[in-house]
């Protein structure tokens, strides 16, 4: 009787273990999937590239291939695009063919992000508020910003131009409803104005130095006091939160090339005149106007002040939070250490 027992006992213990063997295994591959999903291996990473109006880190990176060094130590290959317009550079960050846009205008981020394209501006670029005016053929016919009533303004809309233009009407008591806007981007603008198809336009540098020099357009009105003539470098949100540190690591390259520029301001300047077939004197003279800085302390006060005009010019719906939008879109953590 006793070795019955025994011999019941080593059957169950062996049913056990057999059911422990076949069971066990299958529940191990579902714990590791659970909590041990690899992340893709970045491969590429796509950056829009803008020389004008003289751009000059961007041309001294690009010269001295410094974002495809840096990158390739990690077998990631860097590509640049050359895609200029800001409209384009966010339809391709909204598709997901662009990680990075470089010297993107302020005002097309902030309406981007509120029509839900999502990106973060992870660092400034540069501002040039000197160097943008609203130009108008020199027949006499306009002398003040209030003689633009009833005329024809070629632009580009939804940009820091079109904000620049409101601003100035709205000192005068006019708006846009007041005379007939033309949307073009600002080289068939120049264009446009130098063949006597508009009566005025805004013209960022070094479109305007060369409009000037025709003869066929006079400054009216600079952006000073109207706009911060702000640039900034945004990144797809998806692409900053799976790659963090590659967007830091991007960033310290952004920072070596402006750190570079100005050690060695003469090479930089001559590099930058060959990239947008400009005369050096003309790049020297225009380089003062521009400030390279990488720091967002007081990008997220004229981000606010800029998306509550636009928001007042029914450019972004009344329902959207400002402040909750621009906090969203403007995230300083990326920045490397002073």
């Amino acid at each position: 009787m006793f070795r019955l027992k025994v011999l019941f006992i080593l059957l169950l213990s062996t049913i056990g273990l057999l059911i422990g063997t076949l069971i066990l295994p299958g529940c191990a591959p579902t714990q590791k999937t659970a909590t041990q999903v690899p992340t893709e291996k970045l491969k590429t990473i796509n950056a829009s590239y803008v020389s004008r109006p003289i751009n000059v880190p961007s041309v001294v990176a690009q010269e001295k291939k410094m974002f495809e060094n840096e990158f390739a130590q990690d077998n990631i290959e860097f590509k640049w695009h050359d895609i200029t317009t800001p409209s384009n550079q966010l339809e391709a960050l909204a598709a997901k063919s662009l990680d990075f846009s470089n010297s993107l205008n302020y005002v097309s981020a902030i309406l981007a992000k509120a029509n839900g394209n999502d990106i973060k501006i992870v660092s400034s670029y540069s501002r040039f508020p000197k160097g943008i005016n609203l130009v108008v053929r020199p027949d006499g016919s306009i002398k003040t910003v209030a003689d633009l009533k009833g005329k024809k303004i070629a632009l580009q809309k939804g940009t820091m131009l079109h904000e620049m233009l409101i601003r100035a009407l709205s000192e005068v008591n006019l708006t846009t409803q007041d005379l007939e806007l033309v949307d073009m981007d600002s080289t068939a603008a120049a264009a446009a104005i130098a063949g006597g198809q508009v009566d005025a336009t805004i013209l960022p540098e070094p479109l305007l130095s060369k409009a000037i020099a025709s003869g066929k357009v006079q400054k009216l009105r600079s952006a000073e006091g109207l706009i911060p003539g702000l640039s900034v470098i945004a990144v797809r949100s998806e692409f900053a939160k799976n790659y963090p540190e590659i967007v830091k690591r991007y960033l310290q390259v952004q920072k070596a090339s402006i750190t570079w520029s100005q050690t060695n301001l003469e090479e930089a300047l001559a590099m930058t005149a060959k990239a947008n077939k400009m005369d050096i004197k003309g790049v020297k003279a225009l380089y003062p106007e521009f400030t390279f800085d990488m720091s967002l302390n007081q990008v997220k006060t004229d981000l606010i002040n800029s998306a509550a005009f636009l928001q007042q010019e029914s450019l972004i719906r009344s329902n959207v939070d400002i402040n909750k939008l621009v906090d969203d879109l403007v995230d300083p953590s990326y920045l490397p250490a002073n």
